[in-house]
């Protein structure tokens, strides 16, 4: 019978049987796009939202002789996760192997300095953060070369960043708005702005995809700025990175001023 981790804001639980796990979906709700399945088999943890048992266990479903061949014996990376741990300290010892083995991790950079190893998730929190992200390579294993962020087309789409893309600068301002969909009143405290879009912090209630529309208020700007604006990154931390949306011509030429009046571009000239 396969059994199942999941893995929901990095905390593993299991192992269960897959009738379980479809119990437990109704609990997931907004969270599906947070949580992970993995069992014995399979590459990679799998989305909740992608998650298709009577596929995965046609596919990964071993036949008998291998299920009593791996019964009798398992080598140090494949240990037997399907029976249950007798105590805490064999439970640990799976939940470690499991994160160990599955989740990979990337050798990173900024400006030529060591960052030491982070998974992706770590790598995200990361980038979006930086003022400059074209000052991080990662070291591709494979290639055993160091290549830009850019290089990793899933960091560059959740994030919404490219080549061309002005750097983060610092800013001092308010957005005060409605959640689309919802109707909701929404206010952030921005703390950083680019060409592309805004990071606030302090925000525990904003998920990836969902969209905001109000306006900006600084003591930068003359007047309030409108603009929408679609999450691309939450962080545990409270931080929240949103992408604009149909920007108009008047929006971004406020926008692109302030950049070259406060960005590291300017103070270097």
């Amino acid at each position: 019978m396969t059994k199942w981790f999941v893995n929901s804001n990095n905390y593993i639980r299991g192992p269960f049987s897959t009738e379980e796990v479809k119990e437990q979906m109704a609990g997931f709700s907004d969270q599906m796009h947070t949580t992970f399945l993995w069992s014995r088999g399979h590459a990679e943890w799998i989305r909740a939202d992608k998650w298709n048992p009577e596929a995965n266990i046609q596919q990964f479903q071993p036949t008998m002789t291998q299920s009593m061949a791996e019964e009798k014996t398992f080598t140090p990376q494949a240990k037997n996760i399907f029976e249950k741990p007798t105590n805490r300290a064999s439970k640990a010892e799976v939940i470690e192997d499991i994160k160990s083995s599955m989740v990979e991790k990337f050798r990173v950079q900024y400006d030529f300095v060591d960052k030491g190893e982070m998974t992706k998730e770590e790598l995200i929190a990361f980038t979006a953060k930086q003022e400059d992200v074209s000052k991080i390579s990662i070291f591709d294993k494979k290639d055993r070369e160091w290549k830009e962020i850019y290089s990793m087309p899933d960091i560059v789409q959740r994030l919404g960043i490219s080549r061309r893309e002005n750097q983060r600068v610092p800013i001092l301002a308010q957005f005060s708005g409605t959640h689309l969909g919802t109707n909701e009143r929404f206010n952030g405290r921005v703390i950083t702005i680019s060409e592309g879009g805004i990071g606030i912090t302090d925000n525990f209630d904003l998920k990836l995809g969902e969209t905001i529309q109000g306006q900006l208020t600084s003591p930068h700007f003359y007047s309030p700025v409108n603009m929408t604006a679609e999450v691309t990154y939450s962080g545990l931390d409270g931080y929240v990175g949103l992408k604009f949306v149909n920007m108009n011509d008047e929006t971004k030429a406020l926008v692109m001023d302030y950049i070259k009046r406060f960005g590291k571009d300017s103070e270097e000239q």
